[in-house]
């Protein structure tokens, strides 16, 4: 199919998938639209990739829905309405774009020496930015379940409430590790219909470059979230959050960190991360 075939059929299959998540409360009004784009963007890239960002969004949006009120009580819980577009194009926007310069590539709108190395290279950049992602998501949601006190992952014996960036636990590093090796899974076993025809990659080389990308990029993200990311401070609740409305309702005052890097900034920082370095993995070993 063309680049407009690939970019209507993105839509409707997106939206047919989108709309029942939106009743679910898995997204936002906004979410919606933002991940009709995210869709769009990556059905270019082929439905191998299409496949491999739904398990992302459709496992990560069950683990957020698991145990919500033991969430809500901890004060970490997602919003009811679901993930708004931010959130969404944060989490998703790198894969998507490295799916659709992918798809560019492959029906020959793009130039490059290789005939298969730069396919390869946006190929392992799309998985690692979303083998990231789920391993982000998976933390967190699993992370909040864990009867275990968070540790902050720049000091180990310093413990933090549950839900703070950059906190840790057994079980949140646990369901990283699960969360990238899901992604690792399922690319290797499609990847034979990622990028016909071209020549195919060893799925071996799949399986380990998107779980090492993947799990490393998440480990990245909690040490931005404990470092750079923007606090704030609660003087109702004497809290420290990410927010700059508390979920009391009170407007927070501004404690450390950059402000620009709030945590769907360093959602972004982190798949960027996965993907680049899923690419320089696949470099370095591969080509």
């Amino acid at each position: 199919m063309d680049l407009y075939s690939n970019l209507l059929l993105g839509f409707i299959v997106t939206l047919a998938i989108g709309l029942p998540s939106y009743k679910k409360k898995f997204v936002s009004f906004s979410g919606l639209f933002a991940g009709l784009v995210v869709g769009m963007l990556t059905f270019v890239g082929g439905p191998a990739c299409f496949l491999v960002i739904m398990v992302f969004f459709l496992s990560s949006s069950i683990l957020t829905k698991l145990g919500y009120h033991s969430k809500e009580v901890k004060g970490a819980a997602e919003k009811k309405s679901g993930r708004t577009a931010l959130q969404v194009i944060c989490a998703g926007g790198v894969a998507g774009v490295a799916a659709f310069l992918k798809g560019l590539y492959e029906a020959r709108a793009l130039i490059w020496p290789d005939p298969n190395q730069l396919s390869h290279v946006l190929t392992v950049a799309f998985l690692g930015a979303v083998s990231s992602a789920n391993a982000d998501t998976w933390a967190v949601e699993l992370g909040l379940l864990s009867e275990e006190e968070p540790k902050l992952i720049t000091n180990l014996k310093k413990k933090v409430p549950p839900g703070t960036s950059g906190g840790v636990t057994k079980l949140g590093t646990l369901g990283s590790f699960l969360g990238a090796l899901l992604i690792a899974a399922v690319s290797a076993a499609l990847y034979q219909h990622v990028s016909p025809p071209f020549e195919q990659m060893d799925p071996l080389a799949i399986l380990i470059i998107t779980f090492i990308s993947g799990f490393t990029a998440e480990k990245i993200d909690s040490f931005l979230g404990a470092t750079v990311q923007v606090k704030y401070w609660c003087p109702k609740c004497k809290k420290e959050t990410d927010k700059k409305v508390h979920k009391c309702g009170s407007s927070t005052e501004y404690l450390r960190g950059i402000k620009i890097i709030s945590n769907e900034a360093v959602n972004l920082i982190s798949t960027l991360a996965g993907a680049l370095l899923a690419s320089c993995l696949y470099i370095a070993l591969y080509d």
